[in-house]
């Protein structure tokens, strides 16, 4: 028998830019570290990030308890000048740490900018902030509040938002307080450059396989990043295709490439926000991962995805109860983060793929991409041919039915 199954892609064709920032990407599977901080081409703020980061990483590398560490951004152009970026820090040792640090430069006066700079007049709000932290966490330090002070902001699309140190306040609360204040009540002394959204327009194209081929999904986690293009161009010389699980707070640097992906005849998958641990996570938690991560692909693209692969492979049932995604992880593991080696990349994957296999790569380093060529001749050479994971999932059904 050789029925063809005709499988449908949503493609989003778009036209792309490029940009010179990036995101830098640090996960250690086996340490459960994950850090994420964007580099922005602004010397001064690029050098004051990396010393941030650099410096709790090391704090973290000589705690004798360390179970987990997770550094992620927020990240807003506010203007042509005014870069606003905040970070949030969670070390898990024998306690649970929260820390927030942000910046906001102005690239034209090469200076970092205080809340004064920003908005005038602010201490006229100074009742209402007292008010709203005391109606919310009623055991706030009075005396703190008395001498606040606003040192930690980010500013986003409708609101400034202000960051309290939850010990400072003497909350036995272990995450981060903050308030959101709307933009358009504010006397600001900056401009604010509004988002503007994209209309996209939509192709369905088709994919014919044999019930008697032999198929393989290539997956690639934790990016996108500066080599994700050139995987898809490898992908796209090769008649190839993968199947792409994005952490969300990359997307608003890479929405081209993300777009790129979809024009390209891929797939997109959430692989949560942040890169947390899951199973410590609180339904809330796990939900806000994997929420955030699909508005913010689907403002980007017009693209929702329905696959979901947890973050460190990490999960239980519970978890599953808490999303109608369809959870999926892989049979090869490619290990490219680990051996940081063509050879030893094949090595791992090809002895072991049967048809059905889903290879398991990363695109956050150029491990993937150098072994990606070579990898794909010798399956083709074998009689492979490749499908993203929908496809195979549905391929799978079908020939099993």
């Amino acid at each position: 028998m050789n029925l063809k199954i005709p499988f449908l892609i949503l493609l989003c064709l778009l036209t792309f830019g490029c940009e010179n920032k990036e995101i830098k990407t640090y996960i250690k599977d086996d340490d459960f570290v994950s850090i994420s901080y964007p580099v922005t081409n602004i010397s001064f703020l690029d050098e004051a990030i990396s010393s941030y980061i650099t410096k709790v990483k090391a704090e973290f590398d000589l705690n004798r308890n360390k179970k987990e560490l997770n550094i992620s951004y927020t990240y807003k152009e506010v203007n042509d000048d005014i870069v606003s970026v905040g970070f949030q820090t969670e070390i898990i040792t024998d306690k649970k740490i929260n820390k927030i640090k942000t910046f906001t430069y102005n690239r034209k006066s090469n200076k970092f900018l205080t809340l004064d700079d920003i908005a005038k007049d602010l201490n006229v709000f100074d009742d209402d902030i007292k008010k709203s932290l005391l109606k919310e966490y009623q055991n706030v330090d009075m005396e703190y509040l008395n001498g606040i002070s606003y040192e930690y902001f980010t500013i986003g699309d409708e609101n400034l938002t202000l960051y309290f140190n939850p010990t400072l306040l003497n909350l036995d609360y272990d995450e981060i307080v903050h308030l959101d204040i709307p933009l358009n009540s504010l006397d600001l002394l900056i401009d604010i450059d509004k988002t503007q959204s994209n209309d996209y327009y939509f192709n369905i194209k088709k994919r014919n396989i044999d019930l008697d081929d032999k198929v393989v999904a290539l997956t690639f986690d934790d990016g996108p990043s500066r080599y994700t293009e050139g995987i898809l161009d490898i992908l796209k010389k090769n008649d190839a295709c993968g199947t792409f699980f994005i952490i969300g707070n990359k997307v608003e640097f890479y929405g081209d490439v993300l777009r790129k992906m979809l024009e390209y005849n891929n797939e997109i998958g959430n692989h949560t926000y942040d890169h947390k641990y899951l199973t410590r996570l609180s339904e809330s938690e796990f939900k806000e991962e994997v929420n955030k991560t699909q508005e913010v692909i689907k403002k980007e693209t017009g693209y929702s995805p329905t696959l979901f692969r947890p973050s460190y492979g990490g999960y239980n049932d519970t978890l599953k109860s808490y999303t109608d995604l369809k959870f999926v992880l892989w049979d090869v593991d490619s290990r490219d983060w680990s051996v940081k080696s063509k050879d030893r990349i094949l090595k791992n994957v090809l002895p072991n793929v049967k048809s059905g296999s889903i290879i398991l790569m990363h695109d956050n380093h150029e491990y993937a991409l150098n072994a990606l060529e070579d990898m794909i001749k010798s399956l083709k050479d074998d009689g492979y041919k490749f499908v993203t994971v929908s496809e195979l999932l549905e391929f799978e059904k079908i020939r099993d039915s």
